[in-house]
């Protein structure tokens, strides 16, 4: 089973929606709404769910009007309308709720934390916070009477959730710390999440690559630069061994640090280039700013000697 399959598959049977006969018209265009926001096309994708939901409401059938109603809503996420994500997916948890699912339920949590993150992005700060403490505190009482990380093959697939969800959310509100200026308190989450990261999907992943490489961004902005560089190494390294679609990312900040740690001029330039070019083979334009901005400053640090036209 394919990855994008095998996700519709669990978010299927997350509500409680199962395919009545191989073709099911109402099955077929949830997918191809699915299938639509995957491929990052926000108006077929609606339209194709609105025709479901349609399908939903003249069948009845509650539990795939709120399933569609979700979907709605991750695409309006995606597509940076944050009024209309927010609505739809409050409407979803009461709908979900008045259907008798638990409040501390994995579900509800998840879609918790997209409303924290709309609140972020929209600059509603109590709120957000409010919405990130929420999470992890109702998932931290799930976890605290087993050591999950000793035992991670013998959970279900509901405490392996559980744990997954609550690193997410500890990673997110790091995010929000950091753009707070709580460098500490981010540097904490990070290492949490990193920690369960490495445990759950193992080193070769690009969700753990991310997170050495937002611990090490945050020990270099502590100005524990030994420790940013042999992070960013290391993210590196397993990402060249997996072809990540983030290392242009990560090069661009080896080349911040070396540069801000003053050593080698001439290592900062090659890590900046290196990113400049990888940015640009994979249309990354924020990460090839970034490394532009990086060799423009360099131009101003760095000897003349030193520095490669």
């Amino acid at each position: 089973m394919s990855c994008k399959n095998a996700m519709l598959a669990g978010l299927l049977s997350l509500l409680g929606l199962q395919e009545r006969e191989p073709e099911d018209p109402l099955i077929h265009t949830i997918k191809l709404g699915i299938l639509n926001l995957q491929r990052q096309d926000f108006n077929k994708a609606e339209s194709m769910l609105h025709i479901a939901l349609k399908m939903a409401q003249e069948r009845e059938d509650h539990q795939a009007e709120t399933y569609i109603f979700d979907v709605l809503a991750n695409v309006a996420f995606e597509k940076g309308d944050y009024d209309k994500a927010e609505k739809l997916f409050v409407d979803v948890i009461m709908r979900s709720i008045a259907a008798g699912m638990p409040r501390d339920d994995n579900a509800i949590v998840e879609i918790s934390l997209k409303l924290a993150e709309i609140y972020d992005h929209r600059k509603y700060t109590k709120k957000a916070e409010q919405g990130y403490r929420f999470c992890i505190d109702t998932q931290e009482k799930k976890l605290e009477k087993k050591d999950y990380l000793a035992c991670l093959s013998e959970l279900s697939d509901v405490e392996r959730d559980t744990l997954v969800l609550w690193a997410r959310s500890t990673e997110a509100f790091g995010r929000h710390q950091l753009e707070q200026g709580r460098i500490l308190e981010a540097q904490k989450c990070f290492e949490d999440a990193l920690t369960v990261s490495k445990k759950v999907n193992g080193m070769g992943h690009e969700v753990t690559l991310s997170l050495l490489n937002d611990v090490g961004t945050v020990a270099s902005m502590l100005h524990d630069y030994d420790r940013a560089l042999k992070l960013l190494n290391e993210a590196i390294a397993v990402g060249r061994e997996i072809k990540s679609g983030n290392l242009a990312v990560f090069y661009c900040n080896l080349g911040g640090v070396l540069m801000e740690e003053g050593r080698s001029y001439a290592e900062a330039e090659h890590a900046c280039r290196e990113a400049l070019k990888l940015a640009n083979k994979t249309n990354n334009s924020e990460a090839a700013a970034r490394s532009r901005e990086c060799l423009e400053e360099l131009k101003k640090r760095a000897p003349r000697a030193v520095f490669v036209r």
